[in-house]
């Protein structure tokens, strides 16, 4: 039997999540800074910056997006997990 009381993904982000709206924006940022920065970063490179700076810089931009995005999809799979919707009703 489907439990129709548990809300999809984007609805529980934008509705019951604390901050959801907030990591929603915060993901398109970095989507953004990551595409924006990414060829700054080899640019520099090609210009006399140490690779070891570069790997990071471009580990930390897009580990940004895809911890802010990760995130709260762990936090509902755990929801689902544990069967929160059923035990709340």
């Amino acid at each position: 039997m489907k439990n129709t009381n548990k809300p999809t993904y984007l609805k529980w982000l934008f509705t019951e999540h604390k901050t959801g709206k907030l990591k929603f924006l915060l993901m398109l940022i970095g989507i953004v800074q990551s595409c924006y920065i990414t060829p700054l970063i080899i640019d520099e490179y090609n210009y006399g910056m140490p690779i070891i700076v570069a790997i990071l810089g471009i580990v930390a931009s897009y580990g940004f997006t895809i911890g802010i995005a990760i995130q709260p999809f762990s936090i509902y799979n755990r929801l689902v997990k544990i069967g929160w919707w059923k035990n709340n009703l």
